[in-house]
């Protein structure tokens, strides 16, 4: 029933204008991260966030990060990037994605079954998983002193299953818009034979 009804207002939100919008927001809240929060981070950190680490990260190399934090930077990293940014940003790409597999899930009549049914979840879960990665992170870094390796493990899986989860809802995206571009070409020779 939840997925139901969540289907139903994404399926409203996948017009072109709605995914426009959507589009816009998503990329100014990821425009302002990599603006303003990321490259000071970053600069104190010495290396990528561990947000911004698509394999994840060992636990000396967090060890490592961490210690070159300050307290400052802790304050700019917990807010406003982990908790205010990086909760928006999640949330519009995962409308964004989900609206984008269910409109060109429509325009190539795809059949709905058990699998091509849920596929607009996946963005939600990657969605899900980066607010758990957030506050892992959060854990790593206000209590270093008390950071434990499983804190750290965690984190590092959240970090890779959020990358793998983005990337299989932009795969899948990419996918349906090759058969919408194959069947619109396929439409218009027919069309053209026809004439």
């Amino acid at each position: 029933m939840i997925l139901k009804n969540l289907y139903g207002i994404l399926e409203r939100l996948a017009s072109k204008s709605g995914i426009l919008i959507l589009f816009i927001l998503a990329h100014a809240a990821l425009l302002l991260m990599m603006l303003f929060t990321f490259p000071r981070i970053n600069d104190k950190l010495g290396t990528e966030a561990f947000d911004l680490k698509p394999f994840g990260y060992t636990q000396a190399e967090a060890i490592s990060m961490i210690q070159n934090l300050d307290q400052s930077t802790i304050d700019l990293y917990i807010f406003p990037q982990l908790f205010l940014l990086d909760v928006v940003y999640p949330f519009l790409l995962a409308l964004l994605l989900s609206t984008l597999i269910i409109r060109l899930s429509k325009l190539i009549k795809l059949k709905a079954n058990l699998l091509y049914s849920y596929l607009f979840i996946l963005p939600f879960i990657a969605m899900f998983i980066d607010y758990i990665e957030n506050i892992l992170i959060w854990r790593m870094i206000s209590n270093p002193v008390e950071e434990s390796s499983e804190i750290i493990k965690i984190a590092s899986i959240a970090t890779q299953l959020k990358g793998i989860f983005t990337t299989l809802s932009w795969s899948i995206i990419l996918i349906l818009f090759i058969l919408w571009l194959r069947s619109k070409w396929f439409n218009t020779r027919s069309r053209s034979s026809i004439t």
